[in-house]
């Protein structure tokens, strides 16, 4: 079945499930066979390493490069980044989750600092010690591998000005890839920025002359570097024509801009350093087990190419448990439903339709915040339109997923149409195989389009690619176990570094168990700071009264929208969506005021629906009328006065 997937792509239309058109052997594409080629060679890489059962946690950079410096050619180990932010928090739980350590610790320094800007000197150093070389210059490391057999698959990008050096550490040690810095004049730092065609050839050629003095193969996929890897928020779209942009990462690596040819496929990890490292990290340690695919398309051409069906038929054969949902019935309420829940899966399928901040279903529309809240790292396909065009900004669909715990990401910055992406079971069958993430993903046929590869390039996700797990702890002074730190902060009551603590150690159930026990005993003792960190795992155990009880303790303020406080409010509304929904038990008061307290401006309209519909039961249809005449009352924006009244027309058709 897989080298039907993968061979025949375009017949699957035809192909009744389960079937399989008798044939002979048919040899691959040259760029699928080329990208099963690169995912076999990082495979291979991976196993010869034993991998220590522990999680490292850092918080500065001297810890991190320290603590990477440890990794050897055969053996390694995750290090993430704490910043004590809620995403950090929930980036490390998802890790941990998924990882399944013996032990979660702590490193600190000697010569710790409060600093995250890249030390060159430090980089290269834990980068030449990951291979045994005998010093940090380039010939040493090249010696090194050498000694090993290995050839480096790819080259991995850089800006000491740029938070994402700790992925490009991570990535180049990891991977053993040569490492190459660039500056603001060769890679402007401005990611949403359009970039002009011919800084992108500039930085390609940089690219091509620095794998060519290493004397490495490069000129073809298939050869030596297959691959470049961007840990820098240089522009993410360049201007082809004016007013008509293309993806950066679909034009590095190609040879004419114009023309199918390529040497190598790009990725793009960006952000600030517990995010860079938490995508890096998840690419080296991680694979998936499982895989949920949501086909909103008619089954008939040409939406039947892309059919997850035939994709589910694929992830099956390499044991993923998979499941589906498909037309008919895949409409905005079927997806709040299982949304509302966390999502527990290492692969995610989508196909839809839409913009950059809302998506098609069957019957009307969803949004970023109806995205599920991840439980484990995942690998994001989405068919769609517009989804990356502004990768940092949470109001997008792209943008939220990476949020949510995406690490690897592929889809459009701009209209690509149907046919610009790569039939989806002919991807999925790839990454069953072990084909390295970008090169499954990826067309092998036209010129430089609109879809993007966001994470390591290099990553595969089929079972099956990681070394043997061993339980030594790594080789690090200071080390400091987290459980341990949890039962010290309770006696010393800090329950907000109590919470904390048990979250990273992937103890969402104690961290619920503790916080609904302090909201029932003593509620005085869960501070705000200690209410945030609780939200997020009594939404994740299914606590969704005690999680909005907390979220009220939290002093959040309407107009706050850190990172975190848009989190929170995403936390609040999916804890409330089974009240919401329900047609006999709505949402208490104190509860439909917190809502109403806490839209979220980014899908504004689709909220006050929701709420105002809640409202009515709970209350009556004109009080509920006039909380949404009154809100209207006070929007000055053009753009929300029209969220409010759409809010306000949908309503009323509830009375008719």
């Amino acid at each position: 079945m897989l080298a039907v997937l993968l061979f025949a792509p375009f017949a699957l239309a035809q192909v009744p499930p389960g079937d399989v058109p008798a044939s002979k052997p048919i040899e691959p594409p040259p760029a699928a066979k080329a990208a099963l080629e690169l995912g076999q060679r990082v495979r291979e890489l991976q196993k010869k390493s034993t991998v220590l059962s522990t999680v490292v946690i850092v918080r500065d950079g001297t810890s991190y490069c320290e603590a990477i410096k440890q990794w050897t050619p055969t053996q390694r180990f995750p290090v993430l980044i704490d910043d004590n932010s809620i995403q950090s928090q929930e980036n490390i739980a998802r890790f941990v989750h998924a990882f399944a350590p013996e032990t979660v610790v702590r490193f600190a320094s000697a010569s710790a600092s409060s600093t995250w800007n890249a030390n060159r000197d430090l980089i290269h150093d834990a980068l030449a010690a990951s291979w045994s070389a005998a010093g940090a210059d380039p010939e040493a490391l090249k010696a090194a591998w050498r000694e090993a057999a290995h050839t480096p698959p790819g080259v991995v990008v850089a800006n000491e000005n740029d938070p994402a050096w700790t992925a490009a550490l991570a990535l180049a040690a990891g991977r053993g890839q040569l490492l190459a810095w660039v500056g603001d004049d060769l890679a402007p730092r401005d990611l949403h920025k359009w970039w002009t065609a011919e800084g992108v050839a500039a930085l390609d050629k940089h690219l091509q002359d620095i794998v060519s003095r290493a004397g490495l193969a490069w000129s073809d996929l298939g050869d030596t570097i297959d691959a470049i890897t961007v840990c820098s928020s240089l522009p993410n779209v360049f201007e082809i024509t004016p007013k008509e942009a293309r993806a950066t990462m679909d034009r590095l690596g190609r040879l004419r801009p114009d023309a199918p040819n390529r040497w190598a496929w790009a990725g793009q990890v960006f952000g600030n350093p517990q995010e860079a490292a938490y995508r890096a990290m998840c690419g080296l340690f991680l694979e998936a087990d499982s895989a949920w695919l949501f086909d909103s398309y008619p089954k008939s051409a040409p939406w039947s190419l892309f059919s997850l069906t035939q994709s589910k038929a694929a992830f099956e054969q390499v044991q993923l448990k998979t499941t589906i949902f498909e037309t008919p019935g895949t409409s905005p309420a079927l997806w709040r439903t299982e949304a509302r829940k966390p999502l527990d899966t290492g692969i995610v399928f989508v196909n839809t339709k839409g913009n950059a901040d809302f998506f098609e279903l069957e019957g009307g529309l969803a949004y970023c915040g109806d995205l599920p809240w991840l439980l484990r790292p995942a690998a994001v396909h989405f068919v769609h339109s517009w989804s990356m065009q502004t990768p940092m900004s949470r109001d997008t669909i792209g943008g939220r997923w990476l949020e949510r715990g995406a690490y690897l990401y592929y889809g459009s910055t701009n209209e690509p149409m149907l046919q610009g992406f790569t039939p989806c079971p002919r991807v999925a069958a790839l990454l069953a195989l072990g084909a390295s993430f970008a090169g499954a993903c990826r067309s092998d046929v036209g010129p430089t389009w609109k879809l993007t590869v966001i994470g390591d390039p290099l990553a595969t996700v089929a079972p099956g690619a990681r070394g043997t797990r061993v339980q030594d702890a790594p080789k690090l002074s200071n080390l400091s176990p987290v459980a341990t730190e949890a039962s010290v902060a309770v006696k010393g009551g800090d329950f907000a570094g109590a919470l904390r603590s048990l979250v990273l150690d992937g103890n969402s159930e104690s961290a619920a168990k503790l916080a609904a026990a302090l909201l029932k005993d003593r509620k005085s003792a869960l501070t705000p700071a200690a209410a945030r960190v609780a939200v997020a795992p009594l939404f994740r155990t299914g606590r969704s009264q005690d999680a909005i009880a907390c979220f009220r303790l939290t002093e959040l303020k309407t107009d706050e929208r850190s990172t975190d406080a848009s989190m929170l409010r995403d936390l609040l509304w999916l804890s409330a969506s089974p009240a919401l929904q329900s047609r006999t038990a709505p949402p208490d008061k104190d509860t439909l005021n917190t809502l109403r307290d806490h839209l979220r401006p980014e899908q504004l309209d689709q909220d006050l629906i929701e709420l105002s519909a809640a409202w009515s039961r709970a209350i009556d249809y004109s009080a509920a009328l006039t909380m949404l005449e009154t809100i209207a009352a006070k929007q000055t924006d053009s753009n929300v006065k029209k969220k409010t009244a759409r809010a306000i027309e949908e309503f009323k058709k509830l009375r008719k």
